[in-house]
């Protein structure tokens, strides 16, 4: 999928846009718009604790309207220790073997982002389009310490901080991610099945599991390794 190019004079225009994934940055906003960069559709406020090196994985700081899409995404992300890659688990295209999920963005009449860019909406923040690269070369890769944004510059002042953080959040995820399966099988069977046919074998290893799945298991469960 190709990446957008950023052009030379970037985030030189604010406009009115619709509200992003995060709710706090909807605070005080009449109008139900807030600010975004006219060409690469960024959330100003995402972009500043992007920037900052703030990084969030707490779906409670998640708008109302985006938390089942949150919940549903990292339901199928192979969520593991910080250094390590969190592989996904969800579609993927049969033919390039890219990672994508369904998520419509107001930008455009696209449906489909891989995986990746999904993960950065909802970790570093609403980046719009820009483009993406990750540190571990794994293009499957949603650990959000893998990725970077290009073209606006990140700080990692208190990295050790973030890691710990980010250790604590990933598995407050994994339980959120885990009711989140088990409410939805109880409670709307018809959107639990849709979720099913993506990995079936996968939404049945998390369910049975209490914490991050092992390789050997979901290699006995018949679910294929990473690439290398």
């Amino acid at each position: 999928m190709a990446q957008w190019l950023i052009p030379p004079n970037l985030h030189s225009e604010i406009e009115g846009g619709p509200l992003c994934p995060f709710h706090e940055h909807a605070l005080g906003v009449k109008d139900g718009r807030i600010p975004r960069y006219a060409d690469s559709h960024a959330c100003v406020r995402c972009v500043s604790a992007l920037t900052e090196g703030r990084l969030s994985l707490d779906v409670h700081r998640i708008h109302k309207t985006w938390r089942r899409r949150f919940l549903e995404f990292w339901s199928f992300v192979d969520i593991a220790d910080q250094d390590e890659c969190w592989e996904w688990r969800g579609k993927k295209h049969p033919r390039s073997d890219s990672t994508f999920f369904v998520i419509p963005r107001f930008w455009g009449t696209g449906r489909q982002y891989g995986a990746a860019r999904v993960a950065t909406w909802f970790t570093w923040g609403d980046i719009g389009r820009l483009p993406i690269k990750h540190t571990c070369g794994n293009n499957s890769c949603c650990n959000p310490l893998h990725i970077r944004v290009r073209g606006v510059p990140h700080y990692f002042l208190n990295r050790h901080l973030q890691a710990l953080d980010l250790e604590f959040n990933s598995h407050k995820l994994l339980s959120e991610t885990q009711v989140f399966l088990e409410t939805t099988r109880d409670r709307d069977p018809k959107r639990f099945e849709n979720i099913t046919k993506t990995n079936r074998l996968w939404i049945e290893a998390r369910l049975n599991s209490d914490g991050p799945i092992q390789m050997d298991g979901m290699l006995n469960a018949g679910i294929p390794a990473p690439s290398e």
